[in-house]
């Protein structure tokens, strides 16, 4: 039987924020197009609750937030719709002028698609926003990641010195979950295309996590 291939380290994370970004526009598109009952959404009304987040976020966060959100959105939009070639279709759509007849169908495509791509453009941005909200908020996560491992280490010398019973599998469950709550707090967070208060996730997101980090350094065993 073969076995079965684990992502760890940088890569398990990096898959995951693909995963993260692509549910994201998935999300991000369905509460845009859904006929609703009373019909869909709509680009506009997104992007204008893109813009109320946005001046909430200004008001949490202060003067950080702003070049680093944009600096995000630019890296991001370079890579995911000007390298591509999708930004150009856009604005090539936008344009009058007469084109020849793969352009012309290329410009029905587009337009046709209208909603796709604009609840994809208001999408990124919140993204970008939310991605630097959390990027502002690593110091407070390192910080409570410190004193988790810090008094985890110091449960683990105490059981040490008093002969204390290891536990290889409270270990490595706990060291897993931890990036499992990081994960959790990414998709809590980042998905719902509707406004979401960043403290509650991000404190609640940083204490798990500092917790199963503690209870992964107490139960720490060389050799399992």
């Amino acid at each position: 039987m073969a076995k079965e291939r684990r992502y760890s380290g940088l890569l398990w994370f990096a898959l995951w924020g693909v995963i993260v970004m692509l549910t994201t526009l998935v999300v991000d598109c369905l509460y845009v197009m859904w006929p609703y009952p009373h019909g869909a959404v709509g680009v506009e009304a997104f992007q204008s609750a893109v813009h109320r987040e946005w001046r909430i976020l200004l008001d949490l966060c202060g003067d950080r937030l702003a070049p680093l959100a944009y600096e995000i959105h630019h890296a991001l939009h370079t890579v995911l719709f000007q390298w591509p070639g999708f930004d150009y279709m856009i604005s090539r759509a936008s344009d009058p002028a007469p084109i020849d007849a793969g352009g012309e169908m290329m410009r029905k495509a587009v337009v046709n698609t209208g909603a796709l791509w604009g609840a994809a453009l208001a999408g990124l941005q919140l993204f970008s926003m939310r991605v630097a909200v959390l990027v502002i908020c690593v110091p407070m996560l390192l910080l409570l990641v410190t004193c988790g491992i810090a008094d985890g280490l110091t449960g683990w010398f105490r059981r040490r010195s008093g002969g204390g019973r290891e536990s290889g599998f409270v270990y490595h469950r706990a060291k897993r979950h931890a990036g499992h709550c990081m994960i959790l707090l990414t998709f809590v967070y980042l998905t719902p295309p509707i406004f979401v208060d960043p403290r509650a996730p991000i404190a609640v997101g940083a204490l798990v996590t500092a917790v199963a980090l503690r209870i992964a350094a107490a139960s720490f065993k060389k050799y399992v």
